[in-house]
């Protein structure tokens, strides 16, 4: 019998060695579900299912709230660090920045990390993209959320959050008039419920108002049993992202609103000819009831349910064109073309040409026949001055 030579026989042994650490690491790199955190309320939404066939890519939702930490993991490529309008909010790194704006991000579009993005927070929309106003601050007020909502609007945003931290007890004409132009121009707002000293933002005409609640599709703690809510959404014990890179706990209908502007985002990516209020109608045409019934106090329609809310704007948005016929008809009327101007512009040109013609002739003509001078040439002179003499 042969004998094996000793290095083949380490070998063999090293790689008996390493087999029962490969073993133990595939599972681990191929299982997401045990590197990323419980996320009860996506499951509960039914996020996962309904982003499968749609992402939410290329919409833009504008969180204004106190900032948001583009930089952790969760969200790389996902922000856009908009305009500042709380002046005091820091910036993206300080301990104080963006721990409420940043946990509504990651909700509403956090990409997961690692290998396949099996690790991490993934957002109700992961494909959409973030604008972040940081408005929310000591001393901000209704002037400064009013302008950060018509900023949002102008960059383009679809989807609008208003913090929870702006809170107040009686309406704003500023903040109500932004709002209106923001729904006008085709962004959906999204605000927290509330009631007494915090009946705002939630309160204003034209915003989806969202209430809280915990695993069990109980009231969360905070949120109001009030009737001007429009439906519910999860809020409590939720796994959100932390600034500087962590994880968290969040709680709350700040957090809740996240789950209903994520899946807005996932309705306007699929059918962007929807108006803000088809969208908002959606939303809450499909929210599968609360156990107190459709109605309850503090769940307006019911728990937002996105893959329903997906097929009801479905059926909304049979027959409806891809573009508004009497907008493009109303735009065309404004810019339509002025005739008389046009003409009268074309001949102020024809006559500067004219013009132009006449001097350039008159500049180079010789009306006299004086006979041209001769022309020198410079490299003839420097060869006969350099020749032999």
């Amino acid at each position: 019998m042969r004998s094996i030579p000793p290095a083949v026989r380490a070998a063999a042994a090293a790689c008996a060695a390493l087999l029962p650490v490969l073993a133990g690491a595939a599972p681990a790199a191929a299982d997401g579900a045990e590197l990323r955190p419980e996320q009860w309320g996506m499951d509960q939404i039914g996020a996962p299912a309904a982003a499968e066939a749609n992402d939410g890519g290329g919409i833009l939702v504008a969180v204004l709230d106190d900032g948001v930490d583009g930089t952790h993991p969760d969200l790389a490529d996902a922000v856009r660090q908009g305009t500042d309008f709380a002046e005091t909010a820091g910036e993206p790194g300080d301990a104080q920045y963006g721990a409420s704006g940043t946990a509504l991000a990651g909700v509403i579009a956090g990409r997961g990390h690692g290998r396949e993005f099996t690790g991490g927070v993934v957002g109700v929309a992961p494909g959409a993209d973030l604008l972040s106003v940081p408005v929310v601050a000591e001393g901000g007020g209704a002037e400064r959320l009013a302008e950060a909502v018509r900023y949002a609007a102008g960059e383009g945003a679809q989807v609008i959050t208003l913090p929870a931290g702006a809170a107040t007890a009686e309406p704003d004409e500023a903040v109500q008039a932004a709002v209106t132009y923001a729904a006008d121009g085709g962004a959906l707002v999204v605000a927290p419920a509330g009631e007494g000293d915090s009946a705002y933002p939630g309160g204003y005409r034209d915003v989806l108002s969202v209430g809280a609640v915990d695993r069990s599709l109980a009231l969360a703690a905070g949120s109001p049993a009030a009737e001007g809510v429009a439906l519910a959404a999860p809020g409590a014990d939720i796994t959100a992202l932390e600034p500087g890179g962590g994880y968290t706990t969040a709680e709350g209908t700040g957090v809740a609103t996240g789950f209903v502007a994520g899946t807005a985002a996932l309705v306007r990516a699929e059918y962007p000819q929807l108006r803000p209020a088809e969208v908002a109608e959606a939303l809450t045409g499909s929210a599968a009831a609360p156990p107190g019934g459709a109605g309850a106090p503090g769940y307006g329609a019911g728990v937002v349910d996105a893959r329903a809310a997906l097929e009801q704007a479905g059926s909304s948005a049979e027959g409806v064109p891809l573009y508004d016929e009497e907008l493009a008809d109303t735009a065309e009327a404004d810019t339509g073309v002025n005739w008389p101007l046009w003409a009268a512009v074309a001949a102020a040109a024809v006559l500067l040409v004219a013009a132009g013609v006449v001097l350039v002739r008159r500049a180079t003509a010789n009306p006299y026949g004086f006979p041209e001078r001769a022309k020198r040439s410079t490299r003839g002179e420097r060869t006969r001055r350099g020749g032999p003499r």
